[in-house]
């Protein structure tokens, strides 16, 4: 005390107060008929006693007074405590009780009807701040509000998991590449099947296009894009003299029938993949059609405008034309038409291309070989190569790497097939009229010409076959000498229980004597990286309209 500058003397801290302090100010300032509480909710209660004073200097006794005064309600508690805060003297209130207005773990909810108020701590007070309900009463007051809450809570997170999932569903969605758009046949790996060795289905020892239809989970996982079919048309004496084809209309019995092919389109357009025919049109077709035109005067037109110029009824003089739609209507993807060199000198080689290209559409392909290219002039070679799709080009890779690369470079920097505008290069290593790939150079080699043709700008094409190294028939003893030519028509080997015919049959051609199973996966993996990275088809890194070719990159 003597520190804070407090006066000690016994004489001051005993002094007594004056009765007219003793008293609430309420009971002496206010007039008697103003004793009663003059709150509209509580118009008939009478206000609170008045209260004991503690002098704020009285020492503490340090017993707590006996509740003999309790409170009748909390409202008494809070006119007493506002009457005491506006005099500024100390008023001593019980606010511990767990009924108490000033509980701070009180916390008041309205009842139900019979106006209870139910406590967070789950004492229930009955007719506390009862509220009667009466017809001016707002209709919200009625409502189900914990009901209300609970609902609004789940709606609120049943929308906050909607849109969760619908973020996750657009992230998953995005797209995994950036690669740019390019039709189906550009950048894609073309799969060339020979029927007749593929896949026996019904015991005869000879392919047909049931049993191709069995293997479409094999080409699928080798990840090609397109399958090429070799002549599939009545020879014959088919398929020893596959080439000499009577009609282009009809399919050869031993392959089967039109339903055939039009069940085999259906299962690879499932698969994405797209189906190519060979069309031989050479010995059939002695000459190509004349065509007859509205306007003599069309040399120096688009090709749209030169194509615009045809008469619609072209087609009945035009067998490869008839061939083309009826084939196109069953399901077909495009023609590789074979032979066209043939007619290098034909003066309406360069309008029967134009129609084929027109009656097909932007959606199906026309692919020529470069023969073709080889075999005319310049200018017609320029008409040429805005009517068609694809050229096909063969490498003869057992000549050296040195020679493979002149090959290659020559080609990629001709005038008519270099990358850009026209005709992309359809690469073959082997084909129907080829040796074997493999023939004549160990696994190894043939694998690394396969995985290199893989990576050339353009569409590559394997052999069935090649992807395993196949070789020709192994005919030790010469028994299949009179089928020499065909050799390399050898038939499928396959890694399963079920192989190219029936124990009990024996195949037209006998298999090759090496197959390299394991070169599958190898050849499969760089078909998968090609899809993901186009700079490898294109030969160029495209970037915004801007396209730098692969060794102009730093």
């Amino acid at each position: 005390m003597n520190n804070l500058g407090i006066s000690t003397d016994p004489a001051l801290l005993g002094v007594e107060l004056p009765s007219s302090l003793m008293t609430s100010p309420s009971v002496s300032t206010f007039m008697p008929e103003e004793d009663a509480s003059i709150c509209p909710l509580l118009p008939t209660t009478p206000s609170p006693p008045p209260m004991d004073f503690i002098h704020p200097l009285t020492p503490s006794t340090g017993i707590e007074e006996e509740n003999t005064g309790e409170l009748r309600g909390d409202d008494a508690q809070a006119e007493t405590s506002s009457s005491g805060s506006s005099s500024g003297i100390g008023i001593q209130v019980t606010a511990n009780g767990p009924g108490s207005l000033f509980n701070k773990h009180a916390y008041q909810h309205l009842g139900g009807k019979n106006g209870d108020i139910v406590q967070e701590n789950g004492v229930n007070q009955t007719g506390v701040f009862s509220i009667p309900i009466t017809k001016d009463t707002p209709s919200f007051v009625k409502w189900n509000w914990p009901l209300i809450r609970t609902c609004t809570l789940f709606l609120f997170m049943a929308m906050l998991i909607a849109m969760c999932a619908i973020v996750i569903s657009m992230i998953f969605n995005l797209p995994k590449t950036c690669n740019p758009e390019t039709p189906w046949y550009k950048g894609s790996v073309f799969y060339e099947i020979f029927p007749a060795s593929f896949q026996d289905s019904n015991g005869d020892g000879l392919g047909d296009l049931k049993g191709l239809a069995s293997r479409v989970d094999y080409i699928e996982s080798l990840g090609v894009g397109a399958v090429r079919l070799n002549s599939i048309f009545p020879a014959k004496h088919y398929p020893d003299h596959f080439q000499n084809v009577t009609t282009l209309m009809d399919i050869d019995e031993i392959l089967g029938s039109t339903r055939d092919i039009s069940y085999l389109t259906r299962i690879f357009h499932r698969r994405n993949i797209s189906l190519v025919l060979d069309l031989p049109i050479y010995p059939l077709i002695k000459h190509l059609a004349v065509l007859k035109k509205n306007s003599s005067e069309a040399v120096n037109a688009t090709d749209f405008e030169v194509q615009d110029v045809f008469q619609e009824d072209d087609s009945e003089d035009d067998p490869v034309l008839t061939a083309m739609r009826y084939w196109l209507s069953v399901g077909v993807d495009g023609f590789y038409v074979k032979g066209l060199e043939n007619y290098a000198d034909d003066p309406y080689l360069v309008d029967n291309i134009q129609e084929w290209k027109f009656a097909l559409g932007s959606d199906r392909i026309l692919m020529v070989s470069k023969v073709l290219f080889d075999s005319v002039s310049d200018d017609i070679a320029a008409k040429i190569k805005h009517c068609v799709d694809l050229v096909d080009v063969f490498v003869d890779v057992s000549n050296g790497t040195k020679i493979i690369a002149e090959r290659v470079q020559s080609l990629l920097n001709s005038v008519h097939l270099a990358p850009g505008f026209g005709p992309w290069i359809h690469w073959s290593l082997g084909g129907v009229t080829e040796r074997r790939l493999s023939q004549g150079m160990s696994t190894n080699t043939s694998l690394a010409a396969t995985l290199m043709q893989l990576m050339l700008p353009g569409t590559p094409s394997i052999f069935y076959g090649d992807e395993v190294a196949l070789q020709e028939v192994y005919d030790p003893l010469g028994d299949h000498e009179d089928s020499k030519h065909l050799h390399h028509l050898s038939t499928m080997v396959w890694d399963s229980d079920i192989k190219f015919t029936v124990k009990e049959s024996l195949p037209w051609l006998p298999p090759g004597a090496f197959v390299a199973f394991h070169h599958f996966e190898i050849v499969a993996g760089m078909i998968r990286l090609r899809k993901t990275a186009p700079s490898i088809y294109q030969n160029a890194v495209i970037k915004e309209s801007q396209s730098v070719l692969n060794t102009a990159v730093r």
